[in-house]
């Protein structure tokens, strides 16, 4: 994914604590909707969240079949 400045400095990562995705800097630690801590840049099965920022609707990792919107069940 292209930055601001035209290099591929953004990562897409997921909170697990609200459950957004949303575009970061790779050393980016906070997530923008709750101000967490809890920033993934990939499944647990190491595949990445690029493909996630656009789909509405339910969500499953297209690897493992991990469900993935909403809170990860470890913060419910």
């Amino acid at each position: 994914m292209k930055g601001p400045r035209g290099d591929a400095s953004l990562v897409v990562k997921r909170c697990a604590v609200c459950g957004k995705f949303r575009a970061y800097e790779a050393d980016d630690e906070y997530c923008l909707a709750c101000g967490h801590d809890g920033l993934d840049a990939e499944c647990g099965c190491g595949r990445g969240y690029e493909y996630a920022l656009d789909e509405e609707g339910d969500l499953y990792c297209p690897r493992c079949g991990r469900t993935l919107r909403g809170r990860s069940p470890e913060f419910e």
